[in-house]
């Protein structure tokens, strides 16, 4: 069972951080390169639900398994990793259920009525996106980190 947890952990917050990192380094952004603006927002509209989706499952299967991994032996650094792991997930869960749906429905309300209202909400609420999924994203570097240097389960 232990090694079953290990495993888990490891993959778990492995496979979550290289999609946050390369969607928000790599996918995105090059979407916006290479498509034209309206099409590259489609796309990634179509993406940001699997992505979080992701998320979801990785975010909680990593945060469980370091919780059953580490629960009778917490130390301050394994307080720390619990800690960022809980933040991850609450930023990843806010950002896709409420902030991007949103986001969206803003999005599509600028496009049917053309009022620009709607538009400069959308950007608002795109840019706290941005912020909580950078901010994800370098609270996972940093959850990866201290898995690979401090914890030895």
């Amino acid at each position: 069972m232990y090694f079953l947890l290990k495993s888990l952990y490891i993959y778990s917050i492995s496979l979550w951080v290289g999609a946050l990192f390369f969607f928000t380094v790599i996918g995105a952004p090059m979407a916006f390169k290479v498509l034209p603006k309206e099409e590259a927002g489609k796309y990634t509209g179509a993406v940001f639900p699997k992505y979080f989706g992701i998320g979801y499952i990785f975010g909680l299967t990593a945060l469980l398994s370091f919780y059953l991994l580490t629960k009778n032996s917490l130390n301050a650094v394994g307080w720390l990793n619990l800690f960022l792991l809980l933040l991850m997930n609450l930023f990843n869960f806010v950002n896709g259920l409420v902030i991007v749906p949103k986001a969206s429905l803003l999005k599509a309300e600028y496009y049917r009525k053309s009022d620009k209202s709607y538009y400069d909400s959308f950007l608002k609420l795109h840019g706290l996106s941005m912020a909580l999924n950078g901010l994800t994203l370098v609270l996972g570097l940093m959850a990866v980190g201290i898995t690979g240097l401090y914890l030895t389960f």
